[in-house]
């Protein structure tokens, strides 16, 4: 009932209000939504699957960006995700870049963000997770933007949140920190990889770690982050965050952030290819990107993500929209012959 009420008032009210003031709006419902939760998601045996020693009923996470602060994951959990990552975290709260710093592209079922990591820091998060998690949830770490080592900021974060989330994603390739994306460089990449894993083999219980990378990396780049990633023993990655190419969209236009939605998905799936021909078979692959139906959540999954994260859309159709690409995304399995979606991760790739 909570769903169906979430996704008509957002359709036909949050749709018609600015977008960061309709965010805000939301986050105000999923909250009075997450003190009254108390029910896991059901398991479909067809759609479960499992990562990094992490059991999904689902493999249709919520990306970083919707809960900046880790406010509202059982909440999404409750809508039908699968996991949540919450975030971006930063060590200190910043209010991130100035407004208006959100926009709908409708016409291209697209948005435009220019953020800046707004997040009420490590303390105050450190605070929101000690509610019991219904499911998996991950956080999304990355540095501050006024920061003069950035590089020690992931270090600082990771070893103040790590222990109370079940996975960390290192968040480098965001396009509205500046100089953020120079951490994606194999040396500087290095470094933080280096530095997160010291304090992880420390921890009583290690956490999966993931790198989350932008999709206007060139082949060369691609294959170099993925050599060091691998080479420091990364769990997996993350494919893609958003792009500032404005070549994706039907209609071109210049644009100060980062573009996500549906023209994402070609741009992400070649980088998800090139990542699933090239990996070590232990290296897990997420994709993001573009997801606006089953048919799209299948395709990645034949290209070798194991398991994929929505934004756009669901900032678009609402949580009921989730549960359709549930069910076809079973059907598609079951039509084509696979008793789980485990066995159609990597079919497509020659």
């Amino acid at each position: 009932m909570l769903n169906i009420l979430y996704h008509y008032f957002g359709s036909k009210i949050l749709h018609k209000i600015e977008p960061e003031l309709a965010h805000a709006i939301a986050l105000c419902y999923l909250r009075l939504l997450n003190q009254l939760v108390r029910k896991k998601k059901s398991v479909t045996p067809v759609l479960k699957t499992k990562i990094c020693g992490m059991e999904l009923p689902s493999p249709i996470g919520l990306a970083a960006g919707f809960d900046k602060n880790s406010e509202v994951f059982n909440a999404s959990l409750s809508l039908g995700f699968g996991f949540v990552e919450v975030g971006t975290i930063t060590p200190d709260p910043q209010i991130g870049n100035s407004k208006p710093r959100l926009f709908r592209l409708p016409e291209e079922e697209a948005l435009i963000n220019r953020m800046g990591f707004n997040n009420k820091g490590m303390s105050y998060v450190s605070k929101t997770a000690l509610m019991p998690k219904l499911g998996i949830v991950g956080v999304n770490i990355g540095a501050n933007a006024k920061s003069i080592n950035k590089i020690l900021d992931f270090t600082i974060i990771f070893e103040f949140l790590a222990h109370q989330f079940d996975y960390v994603t290192i968040n480098v390739s965001s396009p509205n920190t500046q100089n953020l994306r120079e951490l994606q460089k194999p040396e500087m990449l290095e470094k933080i990889l280096q530095n997160v894993n010291a304090v992880n083999v420390s921890l009583e219980r290690q956490v999966p770690i993931f790198i989350k990378i932008a999709p206007d990396l060139n082949e060369n780049n691609l294959i170099e982050i993925l050599n060091v990633c691998e080479e420091n023993k990364v769990s997996g990655i993350i494919a893609t965050n958003t792009t500032v190419s404005p070549k994706t969209l039907k209609n071109p236009i210049s644009f100060e952030g980062g573009l996500s939605g549906r023209p994402l998905f070609k741009p992400s799936n070649k980088i998800l290819k090139i990542l699933a021909k090239r990996k070590n078979a232990s290296t897990v692959l997420i994709g993001v990107g573009g997801i606006f139906s089953a048919a799209d959540i299948y395709e990645k999954i034949r290209m070798g993500a194991s398991a994929v994260q929505i934004y756009s859309s669901f900032v678009y159709n609402g949580p009921m929209h989730l549960k359709k690409m549930e069910t076809d995304l079973e059907n598609l399995l079951l039509v084509d012959g696979y008793s789980s979606l485990e066995k159609a991760v990597g079919a497509s790739i020659g």
